[in-house]
C-alpha cells in the first residue's frame, strides 16, 4: 500500500526545518515510490506509494485548501463516483475528500475498503485521522499541545517524537492476549482504533466511532439457495477487488478451509473471461510431520501450478536475534522473508484466509441458537435443539438449558473464568479496560447473537487484521474481512451458518463447485501449537537461569512466583495455560531488546530527534 506521514500545527505557527526534514526522508524508505508533499505554513502532508498506484496519487487538495493524504485501496469506487458526480480520472483521495466535504465524518462509513486516511478541514480548521472498520491500514498519532505528529509507521514515528515512555496500559492488553485498540508500546502515541476517527482542534481531541458491530442487523432470505448464492458473490467480489492487475499476486496456502478457497477464487478469476489479473504464487508453511502438506499440495494439483514451501523452522514464530522491532510481534521473521521473496517477483499483493473461521462459522458450539429459541418463548423448540447440540458436543443438555435461560433473561457475560495468567491482581485490576459492554446499542442486540458479534467486536478491538510492518509497504489483504461479506454474515440466521456437528454449513454449499473435494470435507487443521512452543522454550529455560532479571517481574507487572512455577511446568510440556505465557515470554524478551537508542537511531538521511 502507501505511507503517509505528516504534521500539523493547530496554533498558527509554521513548520520547523527539522520536521519538515523529517517528513521528506520518511517518504524516501526502501519499498515507497513517487513521494509526495503538500505544503502550508502550518502543515506538512506527505504522501508516497507502496508499489501499485493505479488509482492516482493518494493526495488531494480542494479548492478551499482543504486536503487528503490517503493509503488504502476503495472497493466501491465506481459506486461513489456515480454519487459525487466527479470524473472517473480522479484518484481514491479525491473522492474520499468529496465524501468527507458533503457528508462529514459520518460519511467515512460509505468508503468500503482497507484503508486509513487524514484530512484537513480548512474551512473548520480542524485535522481529521481515521481508519476502515477492520483497522488494516496502521495509523498512528502523537499530539504535543498544538501540534499534531501522524504516521502510519510506528517506528517512523517514534524516532521523530522520541516519545519513549512505555504504556503499561498497552502491556496489559497485550500480557492478556486481548490487545488495546487505541494504544500502542509508547504513553503518548496512540492508534487509530478500528472504525474510529479522530479529531482535533486548538481546544480538544475527540474520539468518535463511525462504524460498530451493534449495528449489524438482521437479514432473512426466502430460500436457502438464496444465502448460498449471495454468499459466493460476495466472496467473488472480495477476493476480486484484491487482486492486482499490475503485479503478480502471492497467497498464503495452509490447506484450510479458509485460504483455499481465496486460492481457488483467485485462480478462477485470473483463468475466467475479462481475467487480467498478474499471475498467482502461493506460500505454504511445513515442518516435520505436518499434516497440513497433503492439503495444500491437493490445491495446488486443482489449480496446476506448484507453490513456494518455507519450512516453519527456517522463519520460526519468535526469533529472540530478531525482537528488534518497535513493538512486540509474532512471525517478523516470516513475514520479513515473505516480503523479501515478493520483492524478488515484483509483487504487491499478499492474500491470506484469516478472519475466515469467525466469519464462516468454524465452531463446534453455537448454542446461542438456543438462546434465541428461548427468547421467543419457543420453549418446545428449544429444548429440541438444546439436546441437538448435546448429542452433538457430547455434553448434558441442563448447563446448555441454564446457560441459554440466563442469557435470554439478560444476564449475560463475554467474560468467562480465565485460567492463571500470573498477572499481579492489583496491576491487571488498574489497567483493566475490558468487561461486559457498556454500550446502549448492545441492548438491542437479540440475545443469541451477542456472543458471536462481541466475538468480533473483540477481534476487530484488538487489532489483530492490523498490516504488520515489515508488510506494510504492500497489499496485505485479508477478503474475508471485506465489510459487505462480514456484515452479511453475521447478519443472517446462525443456523444457516453452521448447525450441530456441521460448522461451515453454509460455506461448504456455497464453495461446493469451487473447493477441491478433499478440502471441502475437511473437519480440521493442524495447530501450530507445538511450533510455537519450540521457538520460546529456550527463552523460557534462559528466564528460570534468571529470575533475578526479569522485566516484567521487576516493573511489578508478573508475580514472580506464579511466573516461576509456570515457566517450569512449560519447559517440562505439563499445562501451564501456555498460549497466554507465551506472550508473557515475548514481551519479557521485547522488553529486554528495546533499546533507547537502537529505537531511535535515525535512518540515512533523517535528522536526529532528541527528546
Amino acid at each position: 500500500m502507501s505511507k503517509i506521514c505528516g504534521i500539523c500545527q493547530l496554533e498558527p505557527h509554521p513548520v520547523s526545518a527539522h520536521d519538515d526534514a523529517f517528513v521528506r526522508a520518511a517518504l524516501q524508505r526502501s519499498g515507497y515510490l513517487a513521494p509526495a508533499v503538500v505544503s502550508a505554513p502550518g502543515y506538512r502532508f506527505g504522501w508516497a506509494a507502496g508499489g501499485d498506484f493505479s488509482r492516482g496519487s493518494g493526495l488531494a487538495e480542494s479548492p478551499d485548501r482543504s486536503v487528503c493524504a490517503w493509503d488504502g485501496r476503495l472497493d466501491n469506487r465506481l459506486d461513489l463516483l456515480r454519487e459525487c458526480g466527479l470524473s472517473p480520472s480522479v484518484s481514491d483521495s479525491a473522492i474520499v475528500l468529496d465524501l468527507y466535504r458533503r457528508k462529514g465524518m459520518e460519511g467515512l462509513r460509505g468508503a468500503i475498503g482497507d484503508w486509513s486516511l487524514c484530512i484537513w478541514d480548512a474551512g473548520e480548521r480542524t485535522l481529521l485521522l481515521a481508519t476502515d472498520y477492520a483497522g488494516v491500514r496502521p495509523l498512528y498519532y502523537h499530539r504535543r499541545g498544538g501540534t499534531v505528529y501522524w504516521s502510519s509507521s510506528l517506528s517512523d514515528l517514534v524516532r521523530w517524537t522520541a516519545a519513549t515512555d512505555l504504556d503499561e496500559g498497552y502491556a496489559a492488553g497485550f500480557l492478556q492476549g486481548c490487545g488495546a485498540a487505541g494504544r500502542t508500546p509508547y504513553l503518548s502515541i496512540a492508534a487509530i482504533a478500528p472504525g474510529h476517527a479522530v479529531s482535533f482542534s486548538r481546544e480538544r481531541t475527540r474520539s468518535r466511532a463511525f462504524w460498530s458491530v451493534p449495528q449489524i442487523a438482521e437479514v432473512w432470505h426466502a430460500a436457502d439457495t438464496n444465502y448460498e448464492e449471495q454468499l459466493f458473490e460476495l466472496f467473488r467480489e472480495a477476493v476480486r477487488c484484491r487482486l492486482s492487475t499490475v503485479s503478480p499476486n502471492c497467497a498464503e496456502l495452509s490447506g484450510g478451509l479458509d485460504s483455499s478457497s481465496v486460492v481457488c477464487m483467485a485462480d478462477r478469476l485470473r483463468k475466467g473471461p475479462g481475467g487480467d489479473f498478474r499471475g498467482l504464487l502461493t506460500v505454504s508453511y511445513t515442518h516435520d510431520h505436518c499434516t497440513d502438506e497433503d492439503f495444500f499440495c491437493e490445491v495446488e494439483r486443482a489449480c496446476g501450478f506448484s507453490g513456494l514451501h518455507l519450512r516453519i523452522g527456517d522463519y520460526p514464530p519468535v526469533d529472540a536475534a530478531q525482537l528488534d522491532g518497535v513493538s512486540p510481534e509474532w512471525w517478523t521473521p516470516r513475514y520479513r522473508e515473505i516480503a523479501r521473496r515478493m520483492a524478488d517477483v515484483g509483487s504487491s499483493v499478499f492474500l491470506t484466509g484469516q478472519l475466515g473461521d469467525l466469519i464462516m462459522g468454524n465452531t463446534n458450539d453455537d448454542t446461542g441458537q438456543v438462546t434465541d429459541l428461548i427468547a421467543g418463548f419457543r420453549y418446545v423448540a428449544a429444548g429440541s435443539e438444546a439436546y441437538a447440540w448435546a448429542k452433538s458436543l457430547g455434553t448434558p443438555i441442563y448447563p446448555i438449558l441454564c446457560k441459554s435461560l440466563r442469557a435470554a433473561a439478560g444476564a449475560w457475560s463475554p467474560r468467562r473464568q480465565a485460567p492463571e495468567d500470573s498477572l499481579r491482581p492489583e496491576w491487571k485490576a488498574r489497567w483493566s479496560e475490558h468487561g461486559a459492554p457498556r454500550d446502549p446499542a448492545w441492548r438491542h442486540v437479540p440475545p443469541g447473537r451477542r456472543e458471536k458479534l462481541w466475538s468480533l467486536h473483540e477481534l476487530l478491538s484488538s487489532r489483530v487484521l492490523q498490516t504488520p510492518e515489515p508488510l506494510q509497504h504492500v497489499w496485505f489483504a485479508r477478503p474475508f474481512a471485506h465489510r459487505p461479506l462480514v456484515e452479511f454474515m453475521m447478519s443472517i440466521p446462525a443456523a444457516e451458518v453452521c448447525r450441530p456437528g456441521e460448522p461451515r454449513r453454509l460455506m461448504r454449499r456455497a464453495f461446493a463447485d469451487l473447493l477441491p473435494p478433499r478440502i471441502l470435507r475437511r473437519k480440521s487443521k493442524a495447530a501450530f501449537t507445538t511450533v510455537y512452543d519450540d521457538a520460546v522454550k529456550p527463552m523460557a529455560k534462559e528466564m528460570l537461569l534468571h529470575p533475578v532479571r526479569i522485566q516484567v517481574v521487576e516493573r511489578g507487572m508478573v508475580d514472580s512466583h506464579s511466573l516461576r512455577r509456570r515457566l517450569e511446568r512449560f519447559t517440562q510440556g505439563l499445562e501451564c495455560n501456555s498460549s497466554q505465557l507465551r506472550q508473557v515470554i515475548l514481551f519479557e524478551w521485547w522488553l529486554r531488546r528495546y533499546s533507547r537508542t537502537s529505537i531511535l537511531a535515525p535512518l540515512p538521511g533523517e535528522p536526529v530527534t532528541v527528546n
